[in-house]
């Protein structure tokens, strides 16, 4: 199970980057919880939370999406840490 704080500290840093105030109610701990459960690091939410804000933060549609429910829900939190990698140098099989 994740650490509490570990939780609370990403929800706090969601509300810094995004100037929101959502709140510790069971439905934002409960995703953020789940994705730090699977084995997501702390690092790991905040850099996804850096870069969705980066992208959508100037986006008048997008922004309302920087939201734990958005973020933090397995199938794109999944997706986002995928973007967040770089991708291999391509090596020869000669």
């Amino acid at each position: 199970m994740s650490d509490k704080s570990d939780v609370l500290q990403i929800l706090d840093y969601l509300n810094q980057q995004t100037g929101r105030n959502y709140r510790p109610v069971k439905t934002n701990i409960s995703l953020i919880s789940a994705r730090l459960t699977e084995g997501a690091k702390p690092d790991e939410c905040r850099a996804v939370i850096d870069a969705k804000v980066s992208a959508w933060a100037d986006d008048a549609k997008m922004s309302e999406y920087l939201r734990p429910k958005t973020l933090f829900c397995a199938i794109n939190f999944a997706q986002y840490v995928g973007e967040l990698s770089t991708r291999p140098a391509v090596q020869s099989w000669e």
